[in-house]
């Protein structure tokens, strides 16, 4: 989860409000995430004891900037944007020289002790065991932002257990062999937090949720050899390939179990929509907010809330995209174009021959934990429908009008009917353009100039902090000399 997508979960508000949007932050960069209340700040009004696992990705140049400085009680994980996944060595490549330091905190210490580690497994173990420790009486948010499926550093961006790697010998490619068992790692985390949760009682009094906030990088910076397919473009692309994910929410609290919805959520929902799931009053909730309270529409099967996203304005590629009810307009292209023809890549191997494994799903750790505590569980036969449901499919045989937004002045698409955005019907229906173009202009009003990017690498190079990457501009730690 980017920078951008980062600041619109804690804040609920779009990038674009926040200076935000754009590029993530970078090893020495001074930007951080605005001053304001956030997320875990106001679960930590209602009680709650807060921890943030993983990936913080919200700038580190002052101590005040960091996790247990914005709202949570413990971090357990990493400041930056990527780290590897056994050593924990984060490296960069800044004015035609590399920066390699060391980047995993336990709170504010560095942990050397865990390097050898696996990163998936690391994080796994730390969020169990803060369940089987925890009071149950004292109500727990624990985000769990995994490093897994990001890729690392350059020379080994995908790292996996060997003898997990090996249960995918069925998978041609090597690359895509590896981010298979990174997944199934992933799943097994999933599964391991539920059943502690479990175990402790504390299941059939949660929300968990499992999200993303993107589409993988199939290709070019980042790469993690991940498929969009069918969708079209990648992560950092306004296409739906760039922008769609899936989420899964799971709780007692839900009437209808098994229910499968494609109407539309923004990552902004999130902090309104878990506030009121916990028991706030959202009449407490920062007005100004953009994110709408979504968790009625989720217990009660209801339609969404929200009827439009602004899925980004960047003013200084001048591109945009907005989605209206059915409508999705596209500005301009980002990546200077580069994706705008990536259609998407099938998985040709014969992945597609192997049978499903219904009862593996129904038999995991997490089934297991969830029929017991379920109040209408899903039996093994519903879980073929659910999966069937929440495939997206193109349209066989349908229109074709591609658009190319470094050519065409707009891109519009009927996305429920036209998921993979092969008919640009811009043309059809002018008067849908003027009105869309006119709520790009009403969003761009409270747009926010991107904060400049100011690097301090020379302060901030990690040799100055014994080889670690380290807060730099308060100058408290040992090695400081500026």
């Amino acid at each position: 989860m980017g920078t951008p997508s980062r600041a619109a979960l804690f804040t609920g508000k779009y990038p674009t409000r926040l200076g935000m949007q754009g590029h993530s932050i970078e090893v020495s960069e001074r930007r951080t995430l605005p001053e304001g209340k956030i997320l875990p700040q106001y679960f930590k009004e209602m009680g709650y004891s807060t921890y943030l696992v993983g990936k913080w990705d919200l700038g580190y140049s002052r101590w005040n900037a960091t996790p247990t400085q914005r709202g949570f009680d413990h971090h357990f994980g990493y400041f930056n944007e990527y780290t590897s996944y056994y050593d924990y060595l984060s490296t960069w490549k800044i004015k035609g020289k590399e920066y390699t330091g060391f980047d995993l905190r336990n709170d504010k210490a560095p942990s050397w002790e865990n390097v050898g580690k696996y990163a998936t497994d690391l994080f796994t173990e730390y969020a169990v065991s803060t369940i089987q420790n925890h009071e149950p009486s004292t109500p727990l948010l624990m985000m769990v932002s995994h490093l897994a499926v990001h890729s690392g550093n350059e020379g080994k961006p995908l790292e996996a257990p060997q003898e997990t790697i090996n249960k995918f010998k069925h998978i041609v490619d090597s690359n895509r062999r590896t981010y298979a068992a990174m997944v199934s790692k992933l799943d097994d985390s999933v599964g391991l937090i539920v059943q502690a949760l479990a175990a402790k009682g504390m299941l059939q009094n949660s929300v968990v949720a499992f999200i993303s906030d993107n589409g993988a990088p199939s290709v070019g910076h980042f790469r993690n050899w991940g498929s969009n397919y069918p969708l079209r473009g990648i992560k950092d692309t306004l296409f739906e390939g760039g922008v769609r994910s899936v989420a899964c929410v799971w709780s007692p609290l839900l009437v209808q179990s098994g229910r499968v919805s494609r109407d539309l959520i923004h990552i902004t929902d999130w902090l309104p929509t878990l506030f009121t799931a916990a028991g706030g009053d959202s009449s407490l909730l920062d007005l100004d907010i953009d994110g709408i309270d979504q968790w009625a529409s989720l217990v009660y099967d209801l339609p969404s809330a929200r009827s439009d996203i602004l899925l980004n304005i960047d003013e200084k590629t001048r591109n945009a995209a907005l989605r209206l009810s059915n409508w999705k307009l596209i500005v301009g292209s980002s990546n200077n174009g580069s994706y705008n023809g990536y259609l998407g890549e099938a998985v040709l191997e014969n992945i597609q021959d192997l049978e499903y494994d219904i009862a593996a799903v129904h038999q995991s750790p997490a089934g297991q934990s969830i029929r017991k505590v379920s109040y209408s569980p899903i039996e093994m036969e519903e879980y073929a429908r659910i999966r069937s449901r929440a495939t997206l499919r193109c349209v066989p045989n349908g229109e074709k009008n591609p658009c190319d937004p470094s050519s065409n002045p707009v891109c519009l698409y009927d996305i429920p009917s036209d998921p993979c955005e092969e008919n640009d019907l811009a043309k059809y229906f002018p008067s849908v353009v003027r009105r869309l173009k006119r709520s790009l202009v009403e969003y761009r009003r409270d747009l926010q100039p991107q904060i400049e990017q100011e690097f301090d690498i020379e302060k901030a190079d990690p040799k100055l902090f014994k080889y670690t990457w380290n807060p730099w501009l308060d100058c408290a730690d040992v090695g400081c000399t500026s």
